[in-house]
């Protein structure tokens, strides 16, 4: 009888392995360093089956001459109030709902794969950003931990 036991539970095991388990959120995330530039900070996408669900990015700039440093900082999550979030072949596109210059677009795209690609090209500064800060370009967070890829420059 006991062998039965042991048996009918061992074959049991996988069964309710595999149903109490439920998927939870990923998070990827990496933080960089721009010593040219004097900016670092950190970026984080928070996923769920496979859909952006978060993106936080936050960027922190040295003030020239030893004085307080500015910050930009973009925090929206699917749902909220603050952004109007929808898809758009294969990238979730995540707009301000109340852009500093409403006349222009304050967009960022992420799009998720191996790496997660977030595209900051339409995205403002102004509203976003302490005096003398700016957003980056493009942020990459690589598909193992290190550091993310970087681009800043003229938009």
């Amino acid at each position: 009888m006991k062998r039965f036991v042991l048996l009918a539970l061992l074959m049991a095991a996988p069964l309710t392995g595999g149903v109490s388990r439920a998927a939870g959120p990923e998070i990827r995330k990496c933080d960089f360093e721009v010593k040219a530039r004097c900016a670092s900070g950190e970026a984080r996408v928070t996923l769920l089956d496979g859909l952006v669900q978060r993106l936080e990015v936050d960027v922190d700039w040295c003030a020239k001459g030893g004085g307080p440093g500015y910050s930009c900082t973009i925090d929206s999550s699917r749902g909220d109030a603050d952004s109007r979030w929808s898809q758009e072949g294969g990238a979730t596109i995540i707009a301000n709902a109340a852009p500093f210059n409403g006349s222009q677009p304050d967009l960022v795209r992420v799009t998720v794969g191996r790496y997660v690609s977030i595209d900051l090209e339409q995205a403002q500064s102004l509203g976003r950003c302490g005096a003398g800060a700016e957003l980056p370009r493009a942020i990459v967070i690589p598909a193992l931990r290190g550091p993310c890829r970087m681009w800043f420059g003229k938009r």
